[in-house]
């Protein structure tokens, strides 16, 4: 028999609220921990449902009263600690904190590479961190096969976390640190790898076939693919646009391209 959830006072010096301070602000606490901060009880009851382990929950006391129930029923042997609105404005990363915070544990690394007929993405050197959640939200809408970070702002970031819409805890991710090894597979597996560029001179999105599967790289925000490695690309693709535009967000390009593989 399953023992209800109990709710324990966390004063004022409570190391666990101090912990979720940290992680909430910094990617050196978060790898230091193993551990990432969760806000809002839309993600933490998404956490828990997707397997997400989680190391403490923390309420205040109007949480409770609206969230506590649900909370139990999704984790009935969690100790929850109750905070006061002082704590969870200080350690809150949103101006309207419903007052719903968590301690998660990362998430194990993906055993993922591309197969071949397989449709996937790898984004070399994102550094912002609603790009990437959005990205991530987007492409557990439309579906791919792997989505894998090179050199990536983190995962763990709180604006990732929260523009992910919890596709965080189920999109295919995997971060990788070597791109020869990442391409030499590639094309062991027969699998295209695809250049997202801004080159007249590019195959148009829109009529290129991904009946056979394919990888798409999109680039940094603010300069692109490294000419070094779209060079290396099988061919390179470029979204059509109007004369006076010379780029779009990484997000929405990303976007396209994973709307252009899903309709093959």
């Amino acid at each position: 028999m399953q023992r209800s959830s109990e709710i324990l006072q966390a004063g004022t010096g409570n190391q666990t609220v101090k912990l979720f301070a940290g992680l909430n602000r910094s990617r050196a606490v978060r790898e230091k921990n193993g551990a990432f901060a969760l806000e809002g009880s839309r993600l933490v009851l998404d956490a828990l449902q997707t397997g997400v382990k989680l190391r403490a929950v923390l309420l205040t006391e109007k949480a409770k009263a609206q969230h506590y129930a649900a909370l139990r029923d999704a984790t009935p042997d969690m100790k929850m600690l109750l905070i006061s609105d002082q704590q969870a404005k200080e350690i809150a990363d949103t101006e309207t904190a419903q007052g719903v915070f968590a301690v998660a544990e990362m998430l194990p690394e993906r055993d993922l590479m591309p197969q071949a007929g397989g449709r996937a993405m790898l984004l070399h050197c994102l550094q912002d961190p609603s790009n990437l959640g959005a990205i991530l939200r987007t492409a557990e809408a439309l579906g791919t096969d792997g989505l894998y970070l090179y050199q990536c702002c983190d995962l763990y970031n709180p604006k990732v976390i929260r523009g992910s819409m919890g596709a965080i805890f189920r999109a295919p991710i995997r971060r990788i640190k070597d791109t020869e090894a990442f391409f030499a597979h590639c094309r062991s597996a027969g699998v295209p790898v695809c250049a997202a560029v801004v080159d007249r001179d590019a195959v148009l999105l829109g009529q290129y076939d991904f009946s056979r599967g394919g990888v798409v790289l999109i680039g940094n925000e603010g300069n692109g693919l490294p000419r070094e490695v779209s060079d290396r690309c099988d061919v390179k693709l470029t979204i059509p646009m109007s004369p006076a535009s010379n780029s779009l967000n990484a997000a929405m390009a990303a976007g396209l391209f994973l709307w252009e593989m899903a309709k093959t």
